[in-house]
């Protein structure tokens, strides 16, 4: 067996030395189904749809904030298809404070799609592992900033347009106290506040904003908590109120496979494109009434239709282009051992920031909307 395996071995390197072994890696050996199945097109995932080569991409120009902030002044209409909210908040004829506006917004991300190896009647099948990894580096701290504190006056605004205004949060505090205590820091220059959300088969990362001059629910592991109940018992008494608002402005759409055995499935594929949606980031409502009044929450995200950032492939690796990885498998070949595939592909988005401020406003008005219609 000894013998076998290293005049194996020998045949294998002299392919290698002689240029040939990235050719007969590239077809499969007609051997079994095995062997042939895990080096199919989907054993891989194709390149993203909305990537483009990196010698044919070019950044956009960067728009200074005082023009962005320009632009976000402008009239904007709110989007159709306002149908992604459930539940209602009791809000009219009570006092009620705004204890926070929580506005993510997407910093890069990753998803993943696999088929496991498997061993059946004698045959192996190989695996498939991909991974798509994208990253947004331009997103300018001043730039979001600005989107958050219109994005709040306008909810302050549709609020107050909808009968229902907001009182101060100090004053309200100070007379009834609070419920969650809103004492965690946003996002600033030169101190970024992240958050990254599991999705399973994906993840998402976040830059967390809040308006300016406000602080935010301090959070754990199960959310925001109980809080203090006995205020809360005191504002259903009362019937005072203060809610949390919070929403993710995503920059990605992501798309994978999942995973499965070989045996049913040939490949695994997995993409990220620029798409703009706003939703949650969690299972965390989008607004939450502290006191018992209610809670709204998204049924799917918001898609905002719009051109704002274009995806170009800057790293990556494929087994099927290692040639090492290739010699290695051909040996399993000889063996009867079903190779199996990687594939990760790395992306960066380039954003037109005046585009994607005045997408991410847009959105934002309409989940404003949104919410104000399910107060009652």
């Amino acid at each position: 067996m000894h013998a076998v395996f290293y005049r194996l071995l020998s045949t294998v390197l002299k392919l290698f030395a002689a240029g040939l072994c990235a050719s007969v890696g590239a077809q499969p050996v007609e051997r079994p189904p095995a062997d042939t199945a895990p080096n199919t097109a989907a054993a891989a995932a194709p390149a993203p749809a909305a990537s483009v080569p990196a010698s044919a991409a070019s950044a956009p120009a960067k728009a200074s904030v005082a023009e962005i902030t320009a632009v976000l002044q402008k009239p904007l209409p709110v989007l159709e298809g306002l149908d992604v909210f459930k539940g209602t908040a009791s809000l009219k004829g009570k006092r009620f404070y705004v204890s926070e506006y929580r506005v993510l917004f997407e910093t890069g991300g990753s998803v993943s799609a696999n088929s496991r190896p498997a061993y059946f009647g004698g045959t192996n099948y190989g695996g498939t592992n991909v991974k798509v990894e994208y990253k947004v580096p331009e997103l300018d701290m001043a730039v979001l900033q600005a989107i958050t504190d219109r994005a709040y006056a306008d909810f302050v605004a549709r609020l107050e347009a909808g009968g229902t205004k907001p009182e101060p949060a100090d004053t309200f505090i100070r007379e009834l106290g609070a419920v969650y205590e809103a004492s965690a820091e946003a996002s600033k220059p030169g101190a970024a506040v992240t958050e990254e959300v599991d999705l399973g088969f994906g993840k998402r990362r976040y830059l967390v904003l809040s308006p300016t001059g406000m602080k935010l629910n301090a959070r754990g592991m199960t959310g925001l908590g109980m809080g203090n109940i006995g205020n809360r018992i005191n504002f259903l008494k009362l019937n005072v109120d203060a809610i949390s608002v919070g929403t993710a402005v995503n920059l990605a759409a992501q798309e994978t496979s999942g995973s499965g055995s070989s045996l049913f499935r040939r490949g695994s594929s997995a993409n990220a494109s620029a798409a703009m949606e706003v939703t949650s980031a969690s299972s965390f409502p989008a607004l939450l009434g502290h006191g018992g009044g209610g809670a709204i929450s998204f049924t799917k995200p918001l898609a905002v239709p719009g051109q704002f950032a274009t995806l170009r492939e800057t790293g990556g690796y494929d087994s099927k282009k290692d040639m090492a990885a290739q010699s290695v498998q051909l040996l399993g070949r000889f063996l009867g051992v079903a190779s199996n595939q990687i594939k990760q592909v790395e992306l960066t988005v380039d954003v037109d920031q005046a585009a994607m401020a005045s997408l991410a406003l847009q959105g934002l008005m309409s989940f404003n909307q949104g919410l104000v219609s399910g107060i009652k």
